[in-house]
């Protein structure tokens, strides 16, 4: 890489991908945490079981 500085974009133990900067490598992060919030595949109901009554 002819002594370059690359940042490592992970998350979640997933490489998103290398960044030329700091920032840029950051904001990819924040992006895949923002998108972890959203609607996603169906879980299924919680397992409420172990809850006292």
């Amino acid at each position: 890489m002819g002594g370059e500085v690359r940042y490592r974009a992970e998350f979640e133990g997933r490489l998103l991908g290398w960044g030329t900067t700091l920032r840029g490598a950051c904001e990819r992060v924040h992006h895949a945490f923002v998108r972890s919030h959203g609607p996603g595949e169906w879980q299924g109901y919680p397992d409420f079981s172990h809850a006292e009554r």
